[in-house]
Formats: C-alpha cells, structure tokens, sequence
C-alpha cells in the first residue's frame, strides 16, 4: 500500500486552505475599509450650505449661506499651531464679503440644458456665531445676504462664521436645472459639509439633499425616478452590512430555486419595511435606528453561523422574509431621511427607491454566485468547505459590527428611560 509523500498536500487541501486564507484576508481588508464612522462616533461639528431658489422675470437669485472654512485658503485666513494642532481663525479685519462672495460664485455653476449661466453677485455679508440672522425663508435669506451684521475684534474660529450672499443667474426659469459645486472643507476643517437646497416656485418649495458634486433641481418625474434609483442601488452597494448578507444568501445553497425563494422572500420583506416607514408605521424612539443597527448586525452573524452546517441551508423563506423586514428597516430609515429632503414626484421616488435596491441586490447576488459557481468548477467537491470559509469570514466581520453597536442602543434605551 503506498502513502502520501511526507511536506506534501493533496491539491483539494491546499485548495481549501487557500479558500480559508482568502476568507480571512477578505474579513480582514472588507473590515478595514468599513467607514470611519462605524468606529468613531461623530464629533457633531458641521459645514453648512443651504441654498434659496427664486425666480422672477429677470431670472433667478439664489441666496446662500455657506460656512466660510469650505471656500478654502483667503487673506483673512490666519493659521497657528497650538499643541501641536493647526487651528484657524479668521481676521474680521481683512474680510472683504463681495471677494469671497465671487469666490463662491465660481465654485458653483448653474447650468440650463447643458449651457452653464454666468452668475452676477448683488450682495454679500459675513456673520459670526451668536449674531447669524435668521435664514429660513427667501425673505429672511435676502435679509441675511444685504444686512452686515457687526463682527468682533477678536478672531474667530473659521467653523464659527458663515457667508450670506445673493447671486444672479439671468434667464433662468422655474423648471429644471443643472447645480454643480466644488466646494469641500479641504484642509481647514474636518468636518462634513451638508448641503440643503430650497427652490421656490408656484407658491410651494421643493426640499433637496445634496449628497455629490451636482443635482437636477426642478427635475421632470422620469428624471426624479431615475435619480431615487440610483440612491436605492446605492444603499445596497454602499451598505457592508447587507451586502454580506445578499452573499449569505447566495452562497447558503446555489441552487436557482433556493435562490430565487430566499431573494423573494428577502425582497418582498424589504418592501413592507420601506412601505411602513413611508406611511409612519415605523415608531420613531432614540432607540430605533442604533437597535436596528444591532438586528441587522445580529441577522449577519446568525446568518453566517447557519451556513457553518454541514449542509446547504438557505434558511425557510419566512425567515429569510423577517430577516428582510430588519434590514429593510434600516433601509426605511434612510428613505425617510432622503424623501424628507427631495423635491415632488414623492410617491414615484418611493417606488423608484425599491427598484434600485432590488436591481443592486440582483447585482451583487449575480456576482457571488459567478464567483462561487467558478470556485465550484475549480475545486469539485469541496462546496461545503468553500461555503464555511465564506462563513467564518462573514462572521468575523459581523461579530465586530454586534460588538460596537451595542454601546448605542444602551446609550439610547438609557436616554429613553431618563
């Protein structure tokens, strides 16, 4: 009888080997490229842009009121070194509002069927935190930008100060348009900029999130579908969370049946959560959004550690289904978020939003199983030992999502009670 050559392995384990290292390295690098805010809480400090859209018949004037760290390096800016740390401020002496006005200016374009508008600047004023004029209405916002407030001898810190400016775009009517902007915090501050946008039109306003670069303001209803589609496909590829779990999903049992059961089932559970956010079904408690957080968390870990079995187990469809309603929750939350900040069409966004979560879901579930029907072909007969490296990988990453979303739902249940 022979026997295998002491130092050698046989070619399936060594091919099973390689797909545990893979898993592993693939936990490794999918946590190390998680978000920064998945490991640290955010520090509350905030860049703001919020822009009024009016129109007349000369045109339009858009009012703006933007932090003044994101228009980047000025004259008036004064940088020191303090333990260590860069901080700046900003010299009230040397600020000449029209300048930067012109700044912001050429950091935005307005564009009408693809032909950008020369901007006109009317306006300008700087304030400072504890005397910032109100600027919730085209009326106030028009105020703000023609009415300098008095501005302190000492020098404030940058992310204190906001410029108010109004900035004409002849011949632009109350229909759709093209805003672009370049502006980002840069190197004078860390914070994020959130950026709202107000056009008023027809005795109403339409609300808009500027999340990129640029936005269709005024978009006709097949422009405003196709934009909510986008940010459905999105939230599933932007989202680690659920993306394992689509992975788990495919990769429990690659049978086309089982498959097409479990994303069924998973689909129509994604639904009846988003449907449920739309019309207030969802309660709204500090300790929604950190508790879903930890369900879908503990949906990922349980998932993975049912495909550890020996063998193929997609899970029933009415679990698969529950397992959707949790992560469609964390879906609903995000929508209710974006359609509170969008223009018309809301019911057309809404379904919108679920045709592109669905087509980014087929995605990603066409993708993994090429993939493992490929790993399939190469090591014939090991699709037990594929699937539980998938696993363990997935329940590495999983266990570490459980572990830091705990903390929040004992702050939020605490702030509940208190």
């Amino acid at each position: 009888m022979g026997s295998a050559r002491p130092g050698k392995m046989k070619p399936a384990t060594m091919a099973v080997l390689a797909a545990k290292c893979v898993a592993i390295c693939a936990a490794v690098l999918v946590a190390m490229c998680l978000p920064a805010s998945a490991w640290a809480h955010f520090d509350g400090r905030v860049n703001v842009r919020v822009v009024h859209f009016t129109y007349d018949a000369a045109g339009m004037t858009a009012y703006y009121r933007v932090s003044l760290a994101p228009l980047g390096q000025a004259p008036y800016v004064v940088s020191r070194k303090e333990s260590g740390q860069w901080f700046h401020y900003v010299d009230t002496a040397a600020v000449d509002p029209l300048a930067a006005a012109r700044v912001l200016a050429a950091a935005h374009t307005v564009s009408v069927a693809g032909r950008a508008v020369a901007p006109r600047v009317l306006a300008a004023a700087v304030h400072v935190k504890g005397s910032v004029p109100p600027f919730a209405t085209p009326a106030q916002a028009r105020a703000a930008a023609g009415a300098p407030t008095p501005l302190p001898a000492q020098m404030p810190d940058i992310g204190d100060v906001v410029l108010d400016t109004a900035i004409a775009y002849p011949g632009v009517r109350p229909a759709a348009f093209r805003f672009a902007g370049t502006l980002a915090p840069g190197t004078l501050s860390d914070a994020p900029l959130n950026t709202i946008l107000l056009s008023h039109r027809a005795g109403t306003t339409d609300q808009y999130r500027m999340d990129g670069a640029a936005i269709d303001v005024n978009p006709p209803p097949w422009l405003s579908a196709w934009q909510f589609i986008r940010a459905g496909a999105a939230h599933i590829l932007e989202g680690f969370d659920h993306l394992l779990l689509v992975v788990c999903l495919v990769a429990a049992d690659l049978r086309a049946r089982a498959i097409a059961l479990r994303i069924t089932a998973f689909s129509v559970g994604h639904a009846c959560s988003i449907a449920a956010s739309f019309y207030g079904l969802l309660p709204d408690r500090p300790w929604l959004i950190p508790g879903v957080e930890l369900l879908i968390a503990l949906s990922v870990l349980g998932t993975a550690l049912l495909m550890m079995g020996r063998r193929q187990h997609g899970g029933a469809p009415a679990l698969t289904f529950v397992v959707g309603l949790v992560h469609g929750c964390g879906l609903a939350v995000g929508l209710r978020e974006l359609l509170s900040d969008t223009g018309p069409n809301v019911a057309a966004s809404l379904v919108s939003f679920n045709v592109g979560v669905e087509a980014g879901q087929l995605l990603v579930g066409a993708a993994v199983w090429l993939l493992l029907a490929g790993a399939r072909r190469a090591v014939p007969g090991q699709d037990g030992r594929v699937r539980r490296c998938v696993a363990l990988g997935v329940a590495m990453v999983s266990l570490v999502w459980v572990a830091e979303r705990m903390a929040p739902v004992w702050d939020a249940l605490q702030t509940g009670l208190a």
